[in-house]
């Protein structure tokens, strides 16, 4: 009977345990966006660069998000394509048409919501070349999120292993100033669901 007592003790000490890691992580995670959200804003404010116009940097004092959810926060393979099928990205703008390759995908599930992403390499060069895109759509676009869809900036952790994290998902320059012609993300990647993270609405420009 000791012997059990001191088991579930134990077990329950690995429990507490980790939680705490969780905790520790998620606030490691929480934190890092916080940071990324201080210094977008402040380059949107300062650097000659920025896409806000002129008048809307005098008013700026941040982008809105929502609160940071651990929840949309996916480490995943990248399911490439045997034979990645070439494809055109339009722009906003007419007469914006870029080669790109069909590339491969991620595969997930949200709240028993199955998700399939696909991913696109822009440029259409080989395998080894271009620039991996992932862009979406999702049940608050439009309402509280931009209506052409956020991206999602991919982080490599592996081979094909990739962070996507939907708290950094950020708005096209095309949101801020009809100056730009933004890349169109792929039909095919509609989530469903809202995805209640990232960067939310800035305001209309149409």
């Amino acid at each position: 009977m000791k012997r059990i007592w001191i088991l579930a003790f134990l077990l329950m000490l690995t429990g507490v345990s980790c939680r705490q890691s969780r905790q520790t992580q998620a606030q490691g995670w929480r934190a890092e966006w916080q940071r990324f959200k201080a210094e977008k804003d402040s380059l949107f404010k300062f650097a000659d660069w920025s896409p806000l116009t002129p008048e809307d940097r005098a008013m700026f004092n941040g982008l809105n998000y929502f609160d940071y959810d651990p929840s949309w926060r996916f480490e995943l393979p990248l399911y490439v394509y045997p034979n990645p099928q070439k494809m055109i990205i339009k722009g906003t703008r007419p007469g914006d048409e870029r080669p790109a390759l069909r590339y491969g995908y991620f595969q997930f599930a949200k709240n028993g919501t199955p998700i399939k992403l696909d991913v696109i390499k822009i440029s259409g060069q080989n395998s080894d070349d271009g620039h991996l895109f992932l862009g979406f759509w999702d049940a608050t676009s439009g309402e509280q999120t931009y209506a052409g869809g956020r991206y999602i900036d991919l982080k490599r952790v592996g081979e094909n292993m990739f962070i996507v994290d939907f708290n950094f998902a950020y708005n096209p320059y095309c949101a801020y100033s009809d100056r730009y012609s933004c890349a169109i993300p792929p039909f095919s990647n509609q989530i469903p669901i809202p995805v209640k993270a990232g960067e939310k609405l800035f305001k209309e420009h149409h």
